[in-house]
This record gives C-alpha cells, structure tokens and sequence, in this order.
C-alpha cells in the first residue's frame, strides 16, 4: 500500500512538471513572480481584474525548476536561479513583457512598510516641511538617515534623503517613520521578479519605465539623430528631403548671386534689375 501511494505521487509530479513545461514552452513571456506578503484577498481580487490575459502557476519550487528544465526552451533554465526568492511562481501569457510588467503594475494597491520587508525600490524622503511639532521624533528621524531641523515652529525635512536602498531590508526604527510621514512604498501585487520572452529576459527594474517618459525621451532622440544626420550630409530616409530642399536654396541663392537665369530665380533676378534700373534712372535725372 505504501509503494502504491509512492507511485501515485510520482505520478502526479511527472504529470504537473510535463503540463508546466508544454505551457512554458509555447508562451510568449514566461515570469518568474514572488507571492511573498501577498494575502489571498487581494490575489482574488488580481485575479478578477486581468481576466485570461495571464496564467498564474503556483507549485513547489522543485516542480519549477524542473518544468523550466523540461520545456525545451533554450534560456528558460536562466529563470532557474531567481526561483529560490521568496515564494515563487509561475506567470505565463501572450503579452510581451513590458505589456504584462504594466497590467501587474495596474493592479497593484500601495501599502505600509512593515519590518523585515525589502525596498522595493530606493526610498527617498523629499526636502520640505512636515506636520510635526519639535519633539523626540527629530532624533528618530536622524537615526534612519532623515536631515532635519526645526523651522517656524515646526520640523522640517532639509534635503532629500535616501533612507534605504532597493532590495536592502527595511528595519523597525525606519518601517514606523515611513508610516508616521505617511510614505506607503510598498505595492501589494504580483511582483514580478523577472520575465523571459523570446531568448531575453529582463528584470523588473528593466520594465519599470515611465512610458509617457520613455516616448517622450525616444521622440527627442530621434528629433536629435535628424539634426545631426542633416548637420553632416547624412542621406537616408528621414533626410533625404530636408537635404533636397537644403540643395536646392542653395542652388538659388547661388544662380541669384551670380545672376544665372533659372526658372527658380529669373522673377527674383527681373525685379533685382528693376530695381537697379529705377536706382539708376533716378541717379542719372539728378
């Protein structure tokens, strides 16, 4: 009886890490995410929100590593090393990485930072003044880093302050200044680790960008790139008229200059000589 219930289980093992491995293997992005401080509420409530646009898988981290292994794809063994983090799982889907790094981002709630969590990002206190009375909490806030001084009555932070590195653990002294300064930095949500699409993977830092920042930054580039191209006599595709049309003001100022009849110029150069002819009739009635 026992040998019979040794086989089943390795039966549904097998079973759950070929499954795994045929969905890892034919998604566009596969993530690896930390459920870790997640509560099972708000999961249900992520869950509602995205619909079918992902799959979350979630088993033991051996079962992972093994699917992963098994899928055939060739860089997914790359996701194998970030699986020991917290408590991991699975994210499979057919956006592409930063689309699905977004719908994450959308449905994540901010919350207080408790002790022994980890920044999610660098944490820094803004210059400016606070609410607060002179009291025991100038010292507190000297303790986690915070400059501090005491203005028209009141303290006041001076300059901005990082107060804890992304990644670095966030300690007890530091968790109850963030709340009473009403800082909430950490997001409750998927958190995703990092994603494989294709053969690249990235990491979260890497799809975390501004994307109204991010157009904004790659339309100056590229106004940049024009400028310079034409600058220089580059021809391609985003030049090649403004360098025509350069070209041809140049010829006409040339044909103007040297008084070469052209199409382009010969009502230019006809009210030119009219011009000195009036000059010249005027000089010689003198």
């Amino acid at each position: 009886m026992t040998g019979d219930y040794k086989s089943k289980v390795a039966t549904w093992k097998k079973d759950k890490v070929e499954n795994l491995a045929k969905e890892i293997s034919s998604s566009k992005t596969v993530a690896v995410l930390n459920m870790e401080d997640l509560p099972s509420k708000e999961l249900q409530k992520i869950r509602e929100n995205v619909g079918d646009k992902i799959n979350l898988r979630m088993t033991r981290k051996t079962l992972l590593r093994l699917a992963l292994d098994a899928s055939g794809r060739k860089s997914a063994s790359k996701l194998i090393e970030y699986i020991d983090e917290g408590m991991p799982a699975l994210l499979l889907s057919e956006l592409d990485s930063f689309e699905l790094w977004q719908l994450l981002k959308d449905n994540m709630s901010e919350s207080t930072a408790k002790p022994g969590q980890k920044a999610p990002f660098d944490i820094i206190i803004p210059a400016g003044p606070t609410s607060f009375a002179p009291g025991p909490i100038l010292g507190e806030l000297g303790d986690v880093g915070i400059k501090a001084g005491i203005n028209a009555g009141k303290i006041e932070i001076k300059e901005d302050s990082l107060v804890v590195k992304d990644g670095e653990e966030i300690n007890e002294k530091l968790s109850a200044i963030l709340s009473r300064l009403n800082i909430r930095p950490m997001k409750l949500g998927l958190n995703l680790v990092v994603s494989l699409e294709d053969e690249t993977l990235f990491l979260r830092k890497t799809l975390d960008v501004d994307s109204e920042e991010f157009a904004k930054n790659l339309g100056k580039s590229y106004s940049d790139a024009v400028k310079l191209a034409y600058g220089v006599g580059i021809i391609n595709e985003a030049t090649a008229k403004l360098l025509l049309q350069k070209a041809e003001t140049d010829a006409m100022k040339l044909a103007y200059s040297q008084s070469i009849l052209t199409d382009k110029v010969k009502d230019l150069l006809l009210v030119k000589a009219n011009a000195e002819a009036t000059k010249l009739t005027g000089e010689i009635g003198k």
